[in-house]
């Protein structure tokens, strides 16, 4: 089986998140599997399989100003480039292509990702509406859709009933427990302190989380709050009167995944306020690592952490502040119960079991294909 990977994630993000999903997908496939991508300049990096092949496609111009004539320039030959492949089916990573080429129908069957719906539930993250366009004809052309989650394909069927027939839940993994942790960094030694992982800005609600820390900070004086995530730019510092002086907060910037591991490890608590997820990897990284989750009520979050979380209103500051305040003062009875309930929710919740529903899906596709080939 020859699978063909439209590699245009890999364009926009090199690593983590989406991009560790088609890395650690492409790494499970059979042996007998010869798995193409697609890519830009910049091989994708991380992928061991023994006949994963690179073919590179040329994404950026001579000149930054040409990028408007260039990408359409490219869109003919990359269309040559994938025919040449001869593979058995295309599974495209993202919602357009490479060089922002629109999602086509070809000769063999063509199979999409769908992440989640947060451009339709936040149409302020999309003002122009060219992402909710983009998914929607990448819906429509495809012959299958994988769904991260039950979430996500519950919400693919309420959206796009026409498209639930072709569509199943393909749920994504973590690589956290195969990762050696870094030694805890100097400054958090026998500090206790709870621990927030992402982008901070619109529906991921970190305002909320900053909000209930001042409330209750007072209260437990010995924790802290650590972060990991974007470098913090002076117009968000002071919207949230952000000090890098303050010895009870810390920022750690495009930390790499043996520290995150050991910041899971050591945390009094994961606390994750997103309003909307797709999945919500981080909570699945914290229960993997022996970590109390802290998370907000959206469907995505309860799906994946389960019986393991506690679960807080992502409009309720107070309900949070008594979470930390419980978090920060070691008075929290079940945690023993909590975090072994996490390991457990983290066992289903595989790479393994990734690439084997999406292996699935490839094998009915191609057995369809064949049946409609031979009549």
């Amino acid at each position: 089986m020859r699978v063909l990977y439209e590699g245009s994630i890999f364009e926009m993000l090199r690593c983590g998140g989406v991009a560790r999903y088609f890395v650690e997908l492409i790494n499970r496939l059979p042996a007998q599997t010869t798995p193409i991508m697609l890519g830009p300049e910049e091989p994708a990096s991380g992928i061991t399989h023994p006949h994963f092949q690179y073919e590179t496609v040329a994404t950026r111009p001579p000149l930054k100003f040409l990028r408007k004539l260039w990408h359409p320039a490219q869109h003919g030959r990359i269309n040559q480039r994938m025919r040449a492949q001869q593979a058995d089916l295309v599974h495209w990573t993202y919602y357009q292509g490479l060089c922002r080429r629109p999602i086509q129908r070809s000769a063999v069957p063509t199979v999409i990702t769908v992440y989640d719906f947060i451009h339709e539930a936040f149409p302020d993250t999309d003002p122009t509406g060219k992402s909710l366009t983009m998914k929607a004809r990448a819906i429509d052309v495809a012959d299958h859709i994988c769904c991260i989650s039950q979430t996500t394909y519950d919400e693919l069927c309420e959206r796009f009933p026409a498209a639930a027939d072709r569509a199943s839940i393909t749920s994504l993994g973590s690589g956290l427990a195969n990762v050696n942790a870094a030694p805890l960094p100097e400054e958090l030694r026998g500090r206790p302190f709870v621990l927030f992982v992402g982008r901070r800005g619109g529906y991921k609600n970190f305002d909320l989380l900053w909000r209930a820390w001042n409330k209750m900070k007072q209260a437990t004086p010995d924790l802290n709050l650590v972060l990991v995530g974007p470098r913090m730019k002076p117009r968000e510092q002071a919207a949230l009167g952000w000090s890098n002086e303050d010895p009870r907060t810390q920022l750690y910037v495009a930390a790499d995944d043996s520290l995150l591991k050991t910041l899971y490890q050591h945390c009094n608590a994961f606390v994750f306020p997103s309003k909307m997820e797709g999945f919500g990897l981080p909570v699945l990284e914290a229960m993997i690592n022996g970590c109390l989750v802290f998370a907000s009520s959206c469907a995505a979050l309860r799906e994946v952490a389960g019986s393991a979380g506690y679960f807080f209103d992502p409009e309720n500051v107070d309900e949070l502040a008594e979470l930390l305040i419980a978090a920060g003062n070691n008075t929290i009875t079940d945690r023993d119960s909590k975090i072994a309930a996490g390991h457990c929710r983290a066992d289903y919740f595989s790479w393994e079991n990734t690439a084997a529903q999406t292996i699935k899906v490839y094998e009915d596709l191609l057995n369809r294909n064949c049946v409609r080939h031979a009549a």
